[in-house]
């Protein structure tokens, strides 16, 4: 009994020793985490609520509808927010002087506070509580309210919010389009700045010549390349919304090579075939242009085959009729159907090139 009783003392030795240490350690932990919130997360939510009213106030002070839907669009929670709003309120007008006036939103800026601090306590409470604060209200968000005077003076005060204001039948919209006339987004890309870098592209430097009196360009194309220069600029415009600058404006070079490249595909590839990493791959006619490739001829085995094939994909290239005409003229003279017939002549009558 004795030695039963030696090996039970041992073990609630070590278990009262391991619960210290869980203690310990969890003291530890709670403390960091205590000194985290109040050192780092409540006091940068201090400096976004502060920040917050400061940029509701000053669009207040012009119209407290246009901060309302400011706020509500999450423009005043950031200078950069900010700076987006004011960005789009010059390149956006209010469709009329009356048209924020009288309108009743669903929340405002207090019942959106109030939500955020709701929101906050719901978050941090637990831990809080393990801290031995039981209210987060004495030492947490609502210490915002207090110390930046997080809640927008106006018509409802602190008190009133535990009041329920009758409902209207319809509250405003907080769509920024129902209010201001959005101008359409425009990626046209002017004619001078395509033709300073087509001339760098696409061998279409030898047709372009300098007035000495103004520097313009001038273009001089013949047939062909006037059609390759038109592909080239419908394709790059199609596409041009892809290839943006950061400030949102089209990266003209960028979007002209990605053009130029889908034109090649299309065209010199789609024709001629490619060398590809796992070898070459066939193209409509054979690598010198003399005649059908083997893979086509295989495919397609009749002229009326054949004919099908090539109307439908001149109708899918990119670029519109320019791409159209541009195919066909880059399709190789010596190619001919069974009967003896042109397909390059097939295509030129498909494309208005020739009757």
């Amino acid at each position: 009994m004795s030695a039963f009783r030696g090996i039970l003392t041992g073990y609630l030795g070590a278990k009262i020793a391991d619960t210290e240490a869980a203690d310990r350690l969890k003291g530890e932990v709670l403390a960091s985490a205590g000194k985290t919130f109040y050192t780092d997360i409540l006091p940068n939510q201090m400096d976004a609520e502060k920040l917050r009213r400061e940029n509701y106030n000053t669009l207040a002070g012009e119209d407290p509808n246009l901060a309302e839907l400011a706020d509500i669009n999450g423009f005043t929670a950031s200078e950069a927010g900010m700076e987006k709003f004011e960005e789009f309120r010059k390149t956006n007008k209010l469709k009329g002087p009356d048209v924020l006036k009288n309108l009743q939103f669903e929340t405002d800026y207090n019942t959106r506070y109030d939500q955020r601090g709701k929101n906050f306590n719901e978050k941090y409470d637990p831990i809080l509580k393990q801290l031995g604060i039981d209210e987060i209200g004495g030492m947490g968000y609502n210490t915002v309210e207090s110390l930046v005077g997080g809640k927008e003076p106006g018509p409802m005060k602190s008190e009133d919010m535990t009041q329920t204001p009758e409902a209207p039948q319809e509250f405003a919209s907080t769509q920024l389009s129902d209010y201001f006339v959005t101008s359409p987004i425009s990626y046209d890309i002017p004619e001078s700045e395509f033709q300073k870098v087509a001339s760098t592209m696409r061998e279409f430097g030898q047709f372009f010549t300098q007035d000495e009196r103004t520097g313009e360009l001038k273009v001089n194309l013949n047939d062909t390349n006037r059609n390759e220069y038109g592909a080239l600029r419908n394709i790059t415009q199609e596409i041009a919304q892809n290839y943006l600058d950061q400030d949102g404006k089209v990266n003209v070079s960028a979007a002209m090579t990605a053009g130029s490249n889908i034109l090649t595909k299309q065209t010199t590839d789609i024709i001629y075939g490619r060398q590809r990493a796992d070898g070459f791959e066939q193209g409509i006619a054979a690598a010198d242009g003399s005649d059908f490739s083997q893979n086509f001829d295989n495919s397609y085995k009749t002229d009326k085959d054949k004919k099908q094939y090539l109307s439908n994909g001149l109708k899918n290239l990119d670029g519109g009729q320019e791409a159209q005409r541009y195919f066909a003229q880059s399709f190789p003279e010596t190619v001919l159907f069974d009967d003896n017939t042109s397909v390059r002549d097939y295509l030129l009558k498909l494309t208005g090139l020739k009757r």
